[in-house]
């Protein structure tokens, strides 16, 4: 053990230090501080080595050799920081403030008071706790005690040469006994804050980096203001400022009595422990280094990983990993702020498994009891563990109180599962789990719930739902996927759905594929079935089933031209109750040559399509086995102009993009040929420049014309974003378009196209605006054939705003309100507003209001939305109580919110 002091005593009848067998180190350096009567104290070095027979070290005055060649051998010896300055550590809560047992220490820098020691006198050390009281040197002169003495108000100074400082009069005693608070920072004023490095002041929450012990294994190192060595009972007293490092743990106190022997510290004086992530205020306590152990009374502690805080009467510690808290408070709140605290009998920290283990847990908020449990466990980490997760708690008009209690099964570290039960009101228990598995080559999860008896439902009978995926990475380019999907009636979603996207679910698809890739080639296999559950959608309209389709694509190019080449080719098999079946063999070579260059490029391509059928059940008057052969020529261009401009303090590129897109197939004969998948495309401007005005086999559009089309940019030199992009395009037709979707639909004959135009925009701080249109200067009555609106505001201050106007012709027309908006630090209010114009309702209404801090977020949402394509609402109420670091309470808002607002 390796000590630094300004005042080293030593006591004994000859200059040799006792040591353990425990620790023998070779030599010893002491700068010894000699008090003498002037202001500046003398120093004495000594030279200490073992002693003959291993007894203790064998000291005498060092020589200048001796002292370098000490010196030199400590050197790599890196110098011990000074505490941090910073606010004084608050004392535990309950602690009884006293005066200190050990008079302050004396340092070696600042001049000795005006009653001192006369000269050749040593200076009495502090009382120990359990030491008799010192006794007088010899030599000195003292008052002696006397039951007969005139008992004064003001006690008299003492006499010069005494070793005894005078004792306090009565008036210092009231003066200490109205201000213990000043004799309680006396002794943890210089201590390092508690809550150093903490950052409360981040609402996330966060680890802080663990103390860095520089001494390694067991070696003890430690500085004070004033140490006393006693031979004959192998104590070190250390007093003022001391600092103790090794072991993994790092102390500040007072003072502290090491006993070698035992190798025990112990202090009856505040002191702060750092171990590992945990920091430890005590008002007393004792540790064995060695074994990593002790133990502390009236504690307020720091825990580093999560960051979180408390106190307990009693901390034992039990080894590097784990300890034990007796009448513990838990939070993951600032100081100052107990919003929510977790109250416990006892509480384990398990730093092995990074688990807390609490028994007769209580939670309070804000000061109120809201749980309770006889055992509690509570995760350190993100990391994955089995237990209770946080119920889930709302309210439905459909379902009435909805109380979701989940158990999460850590089976290993690649798969898991969650049993959850669900208790609806109105309905009854229904009961699900979820199975999530990872392989090396696989992956995938299993769900399945089932509601025995629903009160609600026809004939009180048994509802489930089941859905399983599977991902598969075979190997060589090989891979499997599965997703399968199944309820038990039509209504399921609709009952037991929870958002509007899943109560509005018209198919279930259920698909296995299977899929291979090399370097030019692609090839797939899938067997694909759809469920409807609208029944009210006619039988002609359902989507048909694929029993099974193969499909191939290959390209490849020219290693010694520009020129590109390609061959795609699909067999399907169709299935749908009630319709024309069969089979459908298509096949397209097709061969391009792309020039590009830096301001401009063409593009010519060349393409043939065949397509052949084999029909069941085909209507009477058309061909069973119809086919058709066709090809497309097409040439795609462009230029890019672009010039450097300074808006809004910015430099910026700005450029102008034309394009021009020519396409020709001749008209072929359509009408033999069954719609199996195949629909027309949205009219957008990046389908301005297909080949085929509709998106499946079943139909290849007939086209002569040309599509024209001009993009602007505005890029910022700084980072390359996008700032603004507008772009105006549209088709113009030499031939009238004579192929349609319906046979009895007239050919377009209008000569041009609707005119197209999109714009989007970041160029104002915390603003996405986007906009597009698409307009038919043929159609005098309703010239607006789609439209869009979109503005969305994010807030430096947390400030969400959006809304958005969608149109499109003869299908819909909505609007789209929603805000989340800070009313003050602690208050926010949430609402949206989702209108359908054509249909003059509501489709969804949202308002709720979120209060809370850094610490806990208490947040209600009522929410009424439609039930389904019918015209029921059903109203539901939201709650969640998230309290920072042990999960949220209730249902899980962030997620609605997310899929509800947009930028959320």
């Amino acid at each position: 053990m390796r000590f630094y002091a300004r005042q080293p005593e030593i006591r004994g009848p000859s200059p040799v230090f006792p040591f353990t067998s425990a620790a023998r180190p070779r030599a010893l350096l002491l700068s010894v501080f000699l008090l003498a009567a002037g202001p500046t104290p003398a120093i004495q070095e000594w030279e200490c080595i073992a002693a003959p027979g291993g007894e203790g070290w064998a000291c005498q005055p060092a020589t200048a050799t001796g002292i370098r060649k000490a010196k030199e051998a400590t050197a790599a010896v890196p110098e011990r920081p000074a505490p941090a300055p910073g606010k004084a550590a608050s004392p535990p809560p309950g602690r009884s403030s006293r005066a200190s047992t050990h008079p302050p220490a004396i340092p070696a820098t600042t001049p000795p008071p005006e009653e001192r020691p006369a000269p050749g006198t040593v200076p009495q050390p502090p009382p120990r706790r359990g030491a008799p009281p010192p006794a007088t040197n010899v030599g000195t002169e003292s008052t002696p005690p006397s039951s007969t003495m005139p008992q004064a108000e003001e006690s008299p100074p003492a006499k010069a040469g005494s070793s005894q400082p005078a004792p306090p009069s009565s008036a210092d005693e009231g003066k200490a006994q109205a201000n213990p608070e000043e004799a309680e920072a006396s002794l943890t004023g210089w201590l390092p804050d508690l809550d150093e490095n903490m950052q409360w002041e981040q609402c996330r929450l966060a680890s802080v980096p663990p103390v860095v012990i520089r001494t390694q294994g067991d070696a003890l190192e430690a500085e004070a203001d004033a140490m006393e060595l006693e031979q004959d009972t192998e104590r070190v007293h250390l007093q003022g400022r001391v600092v103790l490092e090794g072991s993994g743990a790092r102390i500040h106190a007072n003072a502290i009595t090491y006993e070698s022997e035992q190798r025990h510290l112990l202090s009856d004086q505040p002191l702060l422990i750092e171990s590992g992530d945990l920091r430890l205020l005590a008002g007393e306590g004792e540790f064995y280094p060695g074994e990593h152990r002790g133990r502390m009374d009236q504690v307020e502690y720091r825990l580093l990983e999560p960051r979180a805080r408390g106190t307990a009467s009693v901390v034992e510690l039990q080894d590097r990993k784990h300890s034990r808290f007796e009448e513990p408070t838990f939070t993951t709140c600032p100081p100052g702020n107990n919003g929510f605290v977790l109250q416990a009998k006892e509480m384990e920290i398990d730093r092995e498994e990074m688990v807390g283990h609490f028994k007769g847990a209580k939670l309070k908020f804000l000061g109120m009891p809201i749980f309770y449990a006889p055992k509690l466990s509570i995760p350190l980490t993100d990391e994955r563990r089995s237990g209770l997760l946080v119920p889930s708690v709302g309210y439905s008009s459909s379902n009435g109180f909805d109380l979701a209690v989940p158990y999460y099964f850590n089976l290993a570290p690649n798969y898991d599962a969650t049993v959850t039960a669900r208790i609806l009101s109105k309905r009854g228990l229904l009961l699900g789990g979820e199975f999530r598995y990872l392989q090396p080559r696989h992956r995938g999860s299993l769900f399945a719930e089932i509601l025995p008896s629903d009160r609600l439902y026809d004939g009180n009978e048994p509802r489930g739902a089941f859905h399983a995926q599977n991902r598969s990475n075979l190997g060589r380019g090989l891979r499997a996927s599965l997703d399968l999907n199944w309820v038990s009636d039509d209504q399921y979603l609709e009952d037991l759905g929870h958002s509007l996207a899943v109560t509005s679910t018209r198919h279930l698809r259920n698909r296995a594929a299977l899929t291979w890739s090399r370097r030019d080639w692609d090839l797939l296999a899938e067997v694909r079935h759809y469920n409807t559950l609208d029944e009210t959608i006619p039988a002609d309209e359902r989507p048909y089933s694929l029993l099974p389709r193969v499909a191939f694509d290959w390209n490849s190019h020219s290693r010694n031209t520009p020129l590109y080449y390609g061959f795609n080719g699909e067999f399907a098999h169709f299935y749908r109750k009630d319709s024309t079946t069969g089979q459908r063999v298509d096949l397209q070579p097709k061969i391009s040559l792309p020039l590009h260059h830096g301001w401009y490029y063409v593009e010519p391509a060349l393409s043939a399509r065949y397509t052949t059928y084999s029909l069941q059940d085909q209507l009477p008057g058309y061909d069973s086995s119809p086919d058709r052969a066709t090809y497309t020529a097409s040439i795609d261009s462009g230029l890019f102009f672009d010039r450097t401009v300074n808006w809004f303090d910015q430099s910026l590129t700005h450029t102008l993009e034309p394009r021009a897109f020519y396409v020709y197939t001749p008209y072929e004969n359509q009408d033999d040929i069954p719609l199996f998948d195949t629909s027309l495309l949205d009219f957008t401007f990046d389908n301005l420049f297909r080949g085929n005005r509709f998106n499946g086999p079943d139909r290849v559009g007939d086209a002569n014309q040309l599509a024209l089309a001009l993009t602007s940019r505005v890029i910022s030199d700084t980072h390359g974003r996008e700032l603004l992009r507008a772009s105006i395009g549209q088709i113009f037709y030499f031939e009238d378009l004579r192929v349609q979707l319906d046979p009895d639909t007239p050919p377009l004959d209008n000569g041009s196209s609707s005119v197209i135009a999109e714009v989007a925009t970041e160029l104002f701080e915390n603003w996405l605006l986007r906009a597009g249109v698409q307009v038919d200067p043929h159609n005098e009555e309703r010239k607006l054939r789609q439209g869009l609106a979109q503005a969305t505001w994010h807030g430096d201050g947390g400030e969400i705003f959006h809304a958005s106007w969608r149109l499109r012709e003869d299908a819909l027309e909505q609007t789209d309100l929603a805000a989340i908006w800070p009313v003050s630090e602690k208050l926010k209010l949430i609402g949206r507003w989702y209108y359908s114009v054509e249909e003059s309702r509501t489709l969804e209404a949202v308002a709720g209001v979120e209060y809370g801090d850094c610490c806990w977020r208490l947040r209600t949402v009522v929410r009424r939305y439609l039930d389904g394509p019918g015209d029921a609402y059903n109203n539901s109420l939201l709650l969640e109580l998230e309290l920072n670091g042990l999960g949220a309470l209730g249902n899980d808002i962030d997620k609605f919110l997310d899929r509800t607002i947009y930028g959320y």
